[in-house]
């Protein structure tokens, strides 16, 4: 088998091992031309590029982790670091388990807010109620309305019989 072909299994089955200069970090949005800028746990925010081995098979989406390898010598561009890897969930679980994982925080919210987690108990019933003015309202259907007629006629005969 070829090495382009073993790439997406290898992304995806494998666990990059963290070697030395290399840093987790989080993706702060795409630049244009395969460069993203990232931020470290640190607050420092830099430019780096996704090698081609990636482009066309992997997303590196905003809020996402990965890997990254700092240039070793300064160049006059502003890009100072390549993407070594991008880091899947199951990834971040080994990296959790193995007690390297520097985002704690920031994970855990991400992942709630992303994946529709519960939401807290505090003051439920007031958000449930303005989230349903939020809903997406398909104008393409008849929106068909009940009415208590039904309910009023069974009323009014009960009390006619009662009479």
């Amino acid at each position: 088998m070829s090495r382009r072909r073993q790439v997406p299994t290898d992304i995806l089955a494998d666990i990059p091992e963290l070697e030395e200069n290399q840093q987790f970090a989080r993706v702060l949005g795409t630049r244009g031309k395969n460069v993203h800028e990232v931020q470290f746990k640190n607050g420092e925010e830099i430019l780096v590029n996704l090698p081609p081995k990636f482009r066309s098979l992997v997303w590196v989406k905003r809020g996402s982790y990965v890997i990254i390898q700092p240039a070793e010598e300064e160049d006059k561009t502003k890009v100072s670091g390549d993407i070594v890897a991008i880091l899947f969930p199951d990834h971040i679980k080994q990296y959790k388990q193995q007690g390297i994982w520097p985002f704690e925080d920031q994970f855990s919210s991400s992942t709630n807010n992303s994946s529709g987690g519960v939401a807290d108990d505090d003051g439920s019933d007031e958000d449930e109620s303005q989230s349903d003015d939020d809903l997406f309202v398909n104008n393409n259907r008849i929106v068909i309305e009940e009415t208590d007629s039904e309910s009023e006629s069974e009323e009014e005969s009960d009390e006619e019989e009662e009479k």
